[in-house]
């Protein structure tokens, strides 16, 4: 591991250009030899969500284990038997992405389809530095 450790940064909002910018020039000035990208997980989870069909998934309102409503209210428990068509869920339970969700943001924060994916660039051209 390298000489920082550093925390996830969490925010409840979707960052701008601006802000992306800001964040990115502050980390640069405090760690200069380190090179920071901003992955817009957000963005790319909301494009999922408003175009489900061109992902693959034909349900966007319940989990795929879990417990209450649309299996959304409680985590999956110990024992429960998950849906059997997993790829079709976006979600799998009340908090988390179904994994056919999470390799879609993981292959589009490595490489981005589109501007707003990642700034100022993905993480396939962040190893080609």
């Amino acid at each position: 591991m390298g000489e920082h450790v550093f925390r996830e940064l969490t925010l409840p909002t979707r960052f701008s250009t601006t802000s992306s910018d800001l964040l990115l020039t502050n980390s640069t000035e405090i760690f200069p030899s380190a090179k920071f990208i901003y992955i817009n997980a957000y963005g790319i989870f909301q494009d999922i969500l408003n175009r489900p069909a061109a992902f693959g998934f034909t349900v966007t309102n319940a989990g795929c284990c879990g417990v209450g409503r649309n299996n959304g209210q409680i985590t999956c428990l110990p024992l429960q038997t998950p849906c059997r068509n997993r790829n079709q869920y976006v979600f799998w339970d009340a908090f988390h992405p179904t994994e056919a969700a999470n390799i879609i943001v993981g292959r589009r924060s490595y490489s981005a389809q589109s501007a707003s994916d990642a700034y100022p660039y993905d993480i396939r051209r962040l190893t080609q530095q």
